[in-house]
């Protein structure tokens, strides 16, 4: 009886350490079948390292969006972050999508036959203009909560006319580098500081998920490293 005992609560205390463990300090995903080439595939499990740009506090709790031991995001992470579109749930609730950090707070971005914008910040400001105004309109609405709306080719935000547009956190441009997997910024716009879980490190493997649990693993994406 001892012994089933001790075999029981040193298995409740493993699931905690796992549990624990992934929510502060490495998670693996799945890479969606749009997949990432030539960098990840279809089926790929990812490890995402929590605390490449500090560890994300206060989501849908108490608590204010924060970061413990915050750093930045590197140009040309492989960054794991939330749908920024999905209004339906808590951010840490949504989706996971996968990029590359083209462009952080005050870069200039060109993309197809759009006109080049700057990629506002918290301590990045921002010109309106006709060509940047319905981005910003969108990003005031979506992600800072304002009341923003566009009336007579000018941008007012909580009542008020609009002519530099200011945010309360950093914003980035991320990229697919892809013209097949278009889930990147070029569809749902600026990624939100506060969305962003970590950066990508590693695959663990991979696995074809239409077949049974046994089989569908492929060698040769066995824990590869991403520099």
């Amino acid at each position: 009886m001892k012994g089933t005992l001790k075999f029981v609560v040193a298995l409740a205390v493993t699931f905690l350490v796992m549990l624990v463990f992934r929510a502060l300090v490495f998670t693996i995903y799945t890479v969606p079948s749009s997949g990432l080439k030539p960098e990840l595939n279809d089926g790929d499990r990812i490890l995402v390292n929590r605390w490449s740009y500090g560890l994300r506090t206060g989501l849908g709790g108490l608590f204010d969006y924060g970061r413990l031991c915050k750093g930045n995001v590197e140009y040309g992470d492989l960054v794991a972050f939330n749908n920024p579109l999905d209004s339906l749930h808590s951010i840490s609730k949504r989706s996971i999508f996968v990029g590359y950090c083209k462009a952080m707070p005050g870069d200039t971005v060109h993309f197809n036959s759009s006109p080049e914008f700057i990629i506002p910040g918290k301590c990045h400001m921002v010109r309106v203009t006709k060509d940047n105004m319905q981005l910003l309109c969108n990003t005031y609405i979506i992600h800072e909560h304002k009341d923003a709306k566009i009336k007579n080719n000018n941008l007012y935000v909580d009542g008020k006319e609009t002519h530099c547009a200011s945010f309360t956190q950093n914003y980035y441009w991320m990229s697919t580098h892809s013209n097949q997997n278009l889930k990147d910024s070029r569809f749902f716009g600026l990624v939100p500081e506060s969305h962003i879980i970590g950066r990508v490190v590693a695959i663990v493997y991979n696995k074809d998920d239409s077949k049974p649990f046994y089989e569908g693993y492929r060698e040769d994406r066995l824990f590869k490293f991403i520099k």
